[in-house]
């Protein structure tokens, strides 16, 4: 996670306000004092396109964000293991 002001944060959602209160309340987006966030800047911009442009509610963009890190560490984890397996190969 990084570190953005709340001016930041606005300028990367087109400054929607609203989105940001929403990612506040619902726990993506963690405050760290009065203007700082700790922010997983990917999960902003992907619930934000799932929220305003496909017009999906929330329950289903969180549903939607875990299975995509789900997928993510998946794919991290079968790359690690490929690699594990190209090495005892080699031997």
């Amino acid at each position: 996670m990084t570190r953005y002001t709340y001016q930041d944060l606005l300028a990367i959602v087109d400054g929607d306000g609203a989105l940001i209160d929403l990612l506040v309340e619902e726990g993506e987006i963690q405050r760290v004092g009065d203007d700082i966030a700790r922010v997983d800047i990917d999960r902003v911009l992907v619930a934000r396109t799932l929220l305003r442009e496909l017009e999906i509610t929330w329950p289903g963009a969180e549903v939607i964000l875990e299975l995509r890190a789900a997928l993510v560490a998946a794919r991290r984890r079968i790359a690690a293991l490929e690699a594990e397996l190209a090495a005892k190969d080699e031997r």
